[in-house]
């Protein structure tokens, strides 16, 4: 039956050399799928090219995307899991992590292994349904990313500052910070990582100004990640951490007071 399918294959920061791919049915894909995997950095792949993917390439990661079965669409709109990530649950289903975002798509992560699977909401209309989409595809970059010591925060870059928000703050933007090719990219483009970075955090409220010690910063960026597994973040990015650390400087947003006019 799967050989009947056709499949559109996204290699995501093709430039980068990245052997990380979604692959979404033909008959699914609509503009506004192809306009979203546009702005996370996913380009089209040819037919030619498609074909020569290797799946015993190191860290290969192939995300198939389809819409889900009737009975699980109805899981996803019924299901009311209460945990500390309110839309966004993890799961071990058969020995398999299954990461869900309720009323948006249930996403296997088999480790270990290249082919993942993401079964989305069939009725996707809302505008928070393609935020949803968007975090569910970053959840999907930081976990596929993570052995190669990628970094990854819910933010954006603005004037060559990493500025790192909640989740919310975000509507599911990230960057992306990648030390060993000294790179740092998001929505807004690519810029490279010279020998400094400058960080804003703008994650809370705060009423003065200051600095982040190194210490600051190596704590800050361990826990803030937008990775969510069971196992917290791998050896490799802790290693890009200490090391990115040593050649950057954080300060915290200040908060502009509300005027009662």
């Amino acid at each position: 039956m799967d050989a009947q399918i056709k499949w559109t294959y996204f290699q995501f920061r093709k430039n980068l050399d990245y052997p990380i791919y979604l692959r979404f049915r033909q008959d699914e894909l609509t503009p506004k799928f192809s306009h979203l995997f546009k702005e996370l950095g996913f380009q089209e792949l040819e037919e030619k090219e498609s074909k020569k993917i290797s799946l015993e390439r190191p860290q290969t990661k192939i995300l198939t995307v389809q819409f889900a079965s009737a009975r699980l669409n109805q899981q996803l709109n019924g299901t009311d899991l209460l945990d500390k990530y309110g839309a966004e649950s993890l799961s071990i289903q058969l020995g398999t992590p299954v990461y869900t975002y309720r009323r948006v798509g249930m996403m296997a992560m088999p480790a270990r292994k290249p082919l993942w699977d993401l079964a989305l909401n069939s009725e996707i209309s809302q505008t928070d349904q393609m935020i949803g989409i968007r975090i569910i595809l970053v959840r999907f970059l930081t976990s596929a990313l993570s052995e190669q010591g990628v970094l990854s925060y819910w933010g954006t870059m603005k004037d060559d500052v990493v500025v790192v928000m909640k989740q919310a703050q975000s509507f599911g933007e990230a960057v992306f910070i990648d030390w060993n090719k000294k790179v740092i990219y998001s929505n807004a483009g690519e810029m490279k990582l010279n020998s400094y970075m400058r960080l804003l955090r703008k994650d809370k409220d705060y009423s003065i100004s200051g600095q982040m010690s190194r210490e600051d910063i190596i704590s800050f960026l361990s826990v803030s990640t937008c990775m969510l597994n069971f196992q917290g973040i791998t050896p490799a990015m802790k290693r890009a951490i200490y090391e990115l650390s040593a050649v950057s400087s954080g300060s915290y947003a200040v908060c502009e007071p509300v005027l009662n006019l």
